[in-house]
């Protein structure tokens, strides 16, 4: 009598283990942009000039030093998702430095603020794009 409680407890395991498993969806792993970098190329073409843009970032911001000259974007990753933000306002004025800066330092700011979407290149270099943008960075 004791089997015939057990035999439909083993027969409801067994379609149990039957089902079919799952999909699991991953998404990709972010891209840690932190570091130094130099533009290597703006718009898909190599950044040839007689001077170098070096920039750097952390886990929200992308900048060009000094900092005191304001130039740089926030920013967020999502797997292969790069968006510029806005900065939240300052909680106090910030001291500003007058400096010049590389003339082809708008471009960038303006080819990320297009781009939504961040790759790494077969040369081991980082890829943002999009909008018909993009910038090329290389880690220094």
């Amino acid at each position: 009598m004791r089997y015939l409680f057990i035999l439909p407890i083993l027969a409801l395991a067994a379609c149990e283990q039957a089902a079919e498993p799952e999909e699991v969806l991953s998404t990709p792993a972010s891209i840690d942009l932190a570091g130094d970098y130099r533009v290597a190329g703006i718009d898909g073409a190599p950044f040839d000039e007689n001077y170098g843009i070096a920039l750097s970032v952390n886990e929200s911001r992308i900048w060009w030093k000094p900092t005191c000259a304001g130039q740089g974007v926030d920013y967020k990753i999502y797997g292969d998702t790069f968006k510029t933000i806005d900065p939240p306002p300052p909680e106090e004025p910030r001291a500003v430095c007058d400096i010049g800066y590389p003339d082809r330092l708008p471009e960038v700011w303006q080819a990320l603020e297009n781009s939504d979407t961040i790759e790494r290149t077969p040369e081991n270099g980082i890829r943002i794009f999009g909008g018909q943008r993009s910038v090329t960075l290389f880690s220094q």
